[in-house]
């Protein structure tokens, strides 16, 4: 089996043991950009991915979604997307832009036409920062100004990567290191000045670099 098709095996199954939506009335894109916002990154792009049922298939494609043929590519442009061919006929949909009023448009048009909630759902922000600095400082204190409590850090030569809990948004998954609902990568690439700033709630739902 593909490695892309075993991650996304993998990621279906934690994503099931997520709590459907995060606690309270906040929105998760709206929280990790004023998280980012004071390292004045560029070209924030936002993602929503969720698992639908085979029977919200017409009303889905009633929206006008475009097939995703590689989950591992970024879609050409903003809209809503889907990937079919999961366990049980669960089809993923993302929603992507980098204006996220419009993305909260698309996924309220999306709620709108499905009978009920999704099973699992996840939230990311991605975004590009000029300039170097200490990954693993930079990714605490980040986590932090969340108001995350770190639970876990994976730091490598080019890559560090943080779990964290936020008690705002939602139970979080059961990892040895403890309720997890955030998962925050900095990633550094040789060819390039500018790093990379991923967050996603509960993971991200996304190949690894």
């Amino acid at each position: 089996m593909p490695l892309r098709a075993v991650f996304f095996n993998v990621l279906f199954l934690l994503l099931c043991l997520a709590p459907p939506q995060p606690a309270g009335d906040k929105d998760p894109w709206l929280e990790m950009e004023k998280g980012l916002r004071p390292y004045h990154v560029e070209n924030i792009s936002y993602r929503y991915y969720c698992f639908i049922d085979k029977s919200e298939r017409e009303r889905i494609l009633a929206l006008g979604v475009e097939q995703l043929n590689g989950l591992g590519e970024a879609p050409a442009e903003s809209g809503l997307f889907l990937q079919e061919g999961y366990e049980n006929g669960e089809m993923l949909l993302l929603v992507r832009g980098r204006d996220r009023q419009a993305c909260l448009e698309l996924r309220r048009r999306l709620e709108a036409v499905i009978s009920r909630p999704p099973s699992a759902q996840a939230w990311s922000v991605e975004a590009y920062l000029e300039g170097r600095g200490d990954l693993e400082l930079m990714g605490t204190g980040l986590a932090r100004a969340l108001g995350g409590r770190i639970q876990s850090i994976h730091a490598g030569p080019r890559m560090v990567q943080l779990l964290a809990y936020l008690p705002w948004a939602g139970e979080g998954l059961p990892l040895d290191e403890g309720a997890v609902n955030l998962q925050l990568e900095l990633y550094r690439p040789t060819s390039s000045s500018k790093l990379r700033i991923r967050l996603g709630i509960p993971v991200l739902p996304s190949v690894p670099f």
